[in-house]
């Protein structure tokens, strides 16, 4: 018994001389800042321009995405009628694009999003998609990308592809936590 003993610690010391180390959480991921224009021709700079304290960003790279970004607004201007404290903004994003182009993209999308109430929620951005998907850490641009941030921009909670309502569950729980 004695000998099972010893042997036991003589094999476990050694265990308990290595450091624990407590895993890293991966750094926070910070919306970019960047400046655009509305489609009510407002210039805006994100996130400097949340004002509540939590910002829903809707952010799609494919115009084929409308009927996946309708259904996330409707979703949405639900849990905003009863969050004071939601915001939402629709980020369709391009690559850069000449002054002419822009207004011309512009201007249709006014005409796609025909409640000039949501203009001023449409932030058409004009950028390097590369580098904002990396910053952003959105692996690819086939599907919409939901990101819920806090006023300055850091991001609390995603999902990407249509609502359902283990996506809807998950971040009315994140709203409320």
């Amino acid at each position: 018994m004695r000998t099972s003993k010893l042997i036991l610690c003589t094999l476990l010391l050694p265990l308990s001389l290595i450091p624990v180390t407590a895993q890293k959480a991966p750094p926070a991921v910070h919306f970019p800042t960047v400046t655009s224009y509305s489609l009510t021709k407002a210039k805006i700079t994100l996130p400097a321009a949340f004002s509540a304290n939590r910002n829903l960003l809707l952010i799609s790279f494919d115009t084929g995405d409308t009927p996946e970004i309708d259904r996330w607004v409707t979703a949405v201007q639900s849990l905003s009628r009863l969050q004071d404290s939601l915001d939402y903004y629709l980020l369709p994003i391009s690559e850069e694009k000449n002054p002419l182009y822009r207004w011309w993209d512009n201007s249709a999308m006014r005409s796609n999003f025909t409640d000039p109430q949501l203009w001023p929620r449409v932030v058409p951005l004009y950028l390097n998609e590369n580098q904002f998907r990396r910053k952003l850490r959105i692996p690819g641009k086939s599907s919409v990308v939901v990101l819920l941030t806090d006023r300055t921009g850091t991001v609390l909670w995603r999902a990407s592809g249509p609502p359902d309502q283990q996506k809807l569950d998950s971040l009315r729980a994140q709203l409320h936590s």
